[in-house]
């Protein structure tokens, strides 16, 4: 999982890379602005990952529950993934219209986001299937798998992306070309090795799966992690658009550092990965003593990778930043901000292991209200008092909000090693 996912931040950094070797800024800047707008969409539905992870892990582990549980599961999750993906395409003129407006941009910037949204959109629902196909494969213990295929997007995503580039003269449009079959190509693949795991009897009763007392708990605990994945999406748009806002230079370097982020969060959340499926099993099989060793080992193993990053930020940062982009102004401001790129694995590294435990746990009433406190009682009132600081105000920001994540989430952990505490207990 590890390597899977620090591969993933390649469709961003290359499509970061070759439109940063091209001519003019705000290309740059067009495709960050809306490539926001369709990430913010596919995180905002990464409760179904999340959930379907940490809620089929632990029925594969408890002995009691329904052998369809499973499928029941993963049909739940693909009937979300596509409607709302069919929705959302029909409302899409709208909300990227919305999203250049706040953006308030220059105009080759516009038609730079436009070109490239107008095409990228259309992977939607390829992007939330993948979300439901990731987390349902890693719960039945298939990460290697998962690895093989992301692989397979990226290299493909690399592939096109030259062809389509270079090749092809076709700029923005010839980016969003290549992630958009790059997605599909991964939803094949996903569909490959989940199609013998799914107990086809059971798929014949879609329809009672469908109902909604079935639907109760499945929705229960996706309402709280849509609710937080809302709210961190929040914190995440306004950092682009609040950085359009300063300047299209800005917003070209933001995009070009939240490449680091990417890699930063998913590097780490592959270790988180392995704690849901953990954590979800030994919960639901009541094993307490293995629930506080995989925690504990997990967290050491996170703190290892993030001095990592760290340590590679810190030599390479600027190397990384230049292959990224030839745009000497680029460069020269992505300077100013790379203490914030140093620094981030060792303030992030804390809520992104244990938001895999929470997952693990099923407890996501606790993941929306740790995520509540550190938007809006953190991110935006360090924001505030500090934007006189322009661009870096939204990186301190940005990092007292991950640091804030991460003590309220630790806080509630020893409630959860406690075998004597009622469940219902630990989720008031």
């Amino acid at each position: 999982m590890i390597i899977s996912n620090i591969t993933t931040p390649l469709l961003g950094i290359v499509d970061t890379a070759i439109l940063g070797h091209l001519s003019g800024a705000h290309l740059l800047a067009g495709v960050a602005i809306a490539s926001t707008l369709i990430t913010a969409l596919v995180w905002l539905f990464g409760f179904l990952r999340m959930s379907i992870t940490g809620m089929t892990s632990q029925a594969l582990a408890n002995t009691q529950a329904p052998k369809d549980a499973a499928t029941q599961l993963f049909v739940q999750g693909a009937f979300i993934a596509l409607l709302t993906s069919f929705i959302f395409l029909l409302l899409s003129p709208a909300y990227l219209k919305i999203g250049l407006w706040f953006a308030d941009t220059t105009t080759e910037t516009i038609k730079s986001a436009s070109d490239y949204f107008n095409i990228r959109i259309f992977a939607l629902p390829a992007s939330l299937l993948n979300l439901v196909l990731v987390g349902w494969l890693l719960a039945h213990g298939h990460a290697k798998q998962i690895m093989w295929i992301q692989i397979l997007i990226n290299l493909m995503n690399v592939v096109l992306d030259l062809v389509t580039v270079y090749l092809l003269q076709m700029g923005v449009k010839g980016v969003a070309v290549a992630s958009l079959i790059a997605e599909y190509t991964g939803l094949i693949g996903y569909l490959y090795f989940a199609y013998p795991k799914l107990k086809l009897s059971a798929l014949a009763n879609w329809p009672k799966f469908l109902k909604l007392s079935a639907y109760k708990p499945f929705l229960r605990v996706n309402r709280d992690i849509l609710l937080r994945t809302l709210m961190l999406e929040i914190s995440f748009v306004f950092l682009t658009m609040q950085g359009a806002r300063i300047g299209v230079n800005y917003v070209a370097v933001n995009a070009v550092l939240m490449n680091f982020l990417l890699l930063i969060s998913l590097g780490l959340d592959g270790i988180a990965y392995a704690a849901e499926v953990l954590v979800g099993k030994q919960y639901g099989g009541k094993n307490y003593s293995a629930l506080k060793s995989t925690i504990r080992n997990c967290l050491n193993l996170s703190l290892l990778l993030a001095f990592l990053y760290t340590l590679i930020f810190a030599l390479f940062g600027q190397s990384i930043i230049y292959l990224m982009t030839d745009i000497e102004v680029i460069r020269v401001l992505a300077a100013d901000y790379i203490i914030y790129i140093i620094l981030l694995p060792l303030t992030a590294v804390w809520c992104f292991l244990y938001d895999g435990v929470f997952i693990g746990l099923a407890d996501s009433k606790s993941m929306r209200n740790s995520m509540a406190m550190a938007v809006f009682g953190v991110f935006f009132p360090v924001w505030y008092v500090s934007q006189s600081l322009g661009n870096h105000a939204l990186w301190l920001a940005l990092h007292a909000m991950m640091i804030a994540r991460g003590v309220s989430l630790w806080w509630k952990i020893p409630v959860y090693t406690q075998p004597d505490v009622g469940v219902n207990d630990k989720n008031d």
